[in-house]
Formats: structure tokens, sequence, C-alpha cells
């Protein structure tokens, strides 16, 4: 394994995060209380892009089903969110409805992994991951 300089620690403000590339894999750097954090770009349960998740503290809200991530450790925190208010389920076609059914069906198979991380450290104002 590899240390690889991914990023400047002074382009990612508190609280926020950066896609990167190393090695052809893509990897989000997350700044949390000016500590960097680093992640796989996928979210572990249906492949969403987390880099356009929520990060709130430590914590990452997948932006496609809303699984949450400890992006210090990796470890899940909770499975995906499916509910969808009735006031919009009873504003949807019927055929519609069960296409969502048989998805929901197929979608509560699907595992939620913990979140693969990567190791970090800071040198000279540079991020690097070891891959």
């Amino acid at each position: 394994m590899d240390w690889i300089d991914v990023a400047n620690a002074q382009d990612i403000g508190k609280g926020k995060l950066k896609l990167v590339e190393a090695q052809g894999k893509k990897i989000v750097i997350a700044n949390v209380d000016d500590r960097f954090y680093a992640f796989n770009d996928r979210c572990p349960h249906m492949n969403a892009p987390l880099h356009l998740g929520t990060l709130q503290g430590k914590v990452i809200t997948c932006p496609l089903h809303f699984a949450t991530y400890d992006v210090t450790t990796g470890k899940k925190l909770s499975e995906p969110k499916m509910d969808t208010p009735r006031e919009i389920l009873q504003k949807l076609p019927a055929d519609f409805l069960q296409i969502l059914g048989k998805m929901g069906e197929l979608m509560s198979h699907v595992e939620t992994l913990n979140l693969g991380v990567y190791e970090t450290k800071t040198e000279a104002n540079r991020i690097f991951v070891k891959i």
C-alpha cells in the first residue's frame, strides 16, 4: 500500500466533502472538525454517489435512499429509508404504485454493508490517502 497525495487541506472547509480520484478509485474526503477522513464514493447499499450526500458532523447520508454511515469508521449507522408520505402516494397511478411495491420488495433483500474507508494523513497542508 502506498500513500497517495490527493488534495490540498485548505480546499476542504469544515463540514465539507471533496471527491478525488486516486489509482482509479473515486474517494471522498470529508473534513470533520479539521480532521480528514477518506471513504469510497459509492454507497454500499445501491451504489449512489456519496459525494452528493449530506455530511453532518461525522455522519454522511446517502442522497438516494438516506442510509447513514460514520465517516470516521465506515460503520453503517442506519438502513435506507424508503418511506414515502401517504399524501404523495395517493396522487400516483395504480400501475406506478404496483411498480414501486415490487421495487420495494426487491430492494428489501439488498444488504447494506459498512462503508469502505481509507487511512489518511496530512503533511505540509496536503492530504494523503493510503491505498
